[in-house]
């Protein structure tokens, strides 16, 4: 899962029964919603404040990340990435098994204050990350699979975990080389996963961060159909799509005004959806990724030290962070960004997201980047309803820097009871018509059987709007 987003809809309706020419009215007052959603969030350990963590908001806080011990810089060299590091001087004995930084132990032995604020939360660690290495190696032998399997079990008992999510990017490929891959990887992924859920039990989760890459579920990098049944749910990283050839970071739905420079690179939500659906995932099982940033296209981003510099320089002229010596949330900037320095905001109604284009002075205007906000987020919750998925997770809960995004959610999937109440009003008071005797067409009137008007009360709420895993195309930042 890399470190880089739903309108509560609740649907009334009130029965109607027509017998022996009258309108039965139903007693309901308010509205339930009978399917429960789950909207699960990320926390990068770096950015977790646990004081200051609401989690009032959400099902499920996938706590990021537990590493594994592994020996891969003997073959690849040293982690680039200082969010991926572990010890060397380990003992052999710990090799394949879970290593905590120690911010992550000291948040973890702190889950009952989170509990405290939502007693119902379900915390998990997530296991892996971009660039995490040591999962091809953990699971190439049975005795790695069971050392890490047991690893597992030990880090749930030892904080009272409800499960163990794993981000394993990716089996097979590698995140493109980034880490060590074996084309075993593939069969070895179910076996590991199988040794976990043996080691856990049934009555705790066990979840992966799952890629939107075609490969992963339609037997490129993974027995799809043989892990499925393994697994409580799936987060599907509906997101980082800007990595490949598109111009937006999470469509929804394809965009027909900037399309992807390759069709093969055509990445949206709904098209993942689709392939895990036909692949034999129920929808049930799955939760689509929200990424909580706003996200410059590769197409753009490999050439703003070129051809488009003048947008880089626009960019941070206006505030936008451009390095890590700007701290400034990504969503806060977009917001800041005016038209008065060039920059204007669109919606494309086909991909269901907002995005900014740069005017420069030859008058032509330029993508710069998409983003999350109210109506896409709103977009993303109502397809969820509509195809009967599991919920949504985010990546990540630092980004939304006002709490907007996760409040909106919960609204729009009513998660935790936060989806605003459905009223259905007092039926009229039921007026009998009046029955006279029947004749014959064209001599009269027939019986008269009165107005039926089923009550349909229908809700959609929406507030503000969204940086655990991805499809990662070409490149991934950390998560």
């Amino acid at each position: 899962m890399k470190k880089n987003f739903l309108k509560v809809f609740v649907a009334s309706v009130a029965s109607v029964t027509l017998l022996a020419g009258s309108m039965l009215a139903v007693p309901t007052k308010a509205a339930t919603q009978e399917k429960e959603y789950r909207n699960v969030g990320y926390v990068f350990q770096r950015n977790c404040d646990i004081d200051t963590l609401d989690v009032t908001k959400i099902t499920h806080l996938n706590y990021s990340f537990g590493l594994i011990y592994n020996r891969e810089y003997e073959e690849l060299g040293d982690e680039t990435n200082p969010d991926v590091v572990v010890p060397r001087d380990f003992d052999d004995s710990l090799l394949h098994t879970i290593y905590l930084p120690e911010k992550v132990k000291s948040d973890l032995s702190r889950i009952d204050v989170l509990k405290e604020k939502n007693p119902d939360l379900k915390v998990l660690l997530s296991v892996g990350g971009w660039e995490c290495r040591g999962f091809s190696d953990a699971a190439a032998t049975e005795e790695g699979r069971k050392t890490f399997a047991q690893s597992c079990k030990n880090v749930i008992d030892e904080y009272g975990l409800a499960g163990i999510d794993l981000d394993w990017e990716y089996p097979v490929n590698g995140g493109w080389g980034v880490i060590k891959a074996r084309p075993e990887d593939k069969e070895n992924f179910t076996l590991l996963l199988r040794e976990v859920r043996d080691a856990i039990g049934d009555d705790k989760l066990l979840t992966i961060a799952g890629s939107a890459n075609v490969n992963f579920s339609n037997g490129g990098w993974t027995e799809f159909q043989d892990v499925i049944p393994l697994l409580d749910y799936i987060n599907i990283m509906t997101y980082d799509f800007r990595y490949g050839s598109c111009y937006f970071d999470s469509a929804l739905y394809a965009s027909e005004t900037w399309k992807t420079e390759f069709d093969y690179d055509d990445y949206n939500t709904d098209m993942a959806v689709k392939l895990y659906l036909e692949n034999g995932c129920p929808s049930e099982k799955i939760n689509i990724g929200l990424s909580f940033s706003a996200g410059i296209p590769q197409l753009v981003s490999d050439k703003l030290d070129g051809e488009l510099s003048f947008i880089k320089d626009a960019l941070i002229r206006a505030g936008f962070p451009m390095d890590e010596t700007n701290t400034t949330p990504a969503l806060l900037a977009v917001k800041n960004l005016k038209e008065s320095d060039g920059f204007y905001k669109h919606w494309d109604n086909d991909a269901k997201a907002m995005y900014v284009t740069y005017k420069h002075t030859d008058e032509k205007e330029y993508f710069v980047m998409s983003f999350i906000e109210t109506e896409g987020l709103s977009a993303k919750t109502q397809y969820v309803k509509d195809n009967n998925l599991g919920g949504t997770m985010f990546w990540e809960f630092s980004a939304d820097y006002d709490n907007s995004l996760v409040e909106q959610i919960a609204k729009e999937l009513n998660i935790n009871g936060f989806g605003e109440e459905v009223v259905v009003p007092d039926p009229e008071p039921e007026v009998k018509p009046e029955v006279k005797p029947e004749t014959k067409p064209g001599e009269g009137e027939l019986v008269k059987t009165g107005d039926v008007t089923p009550i349909l009360s229908l809700i959609g709420l929406s507030g503000a709007s969204l940086g655990v895993a991805t499809v990662m195309f070409r490149k991934r930042r950390a998560k």
